[in-house]
């Protein structure tokens, strides 16, 4: 789903949370958004279906801002934080 639309299902209440999740140590971060039926969307490009990758976890969390979320769940394996954003 691309930013846009993932913007207007927040501020219609659709989601419970936002999670910063490494693709690769190498890679970077991909945006998921947990619906409150426990439902995962995963943001993707606007020009193709491919999940959208984030170099950095400021990149990432700079769009979570953008879209209205005011923290951030972060996860790397078993290790789990929350963020302001």
């Amino acid at each position: 789903m691309q930013e846009r639309e993932i913007k207007l299902l927040f501020k219609a209440g659709v989601f419970d949370s936002c999670q910063a999740i490494p693709i690769s140590m190498a890679r970077g971060w991909t945006l998921k958004f947990i619906t409150k039926q426990s439902e995962v969307i995963t943001l993707e490009l606007q020009r193709s279906k491919d999940e959208r990758e984030f170099k950095s976890l400021d990149g990432a969390a700079a769009v979570a801002r953008r879209i209205g979320f005011e923290w951030l769940n972060v996860q790397i394996g078993d290790l789990k934080w929350r963020e302001k954003v």
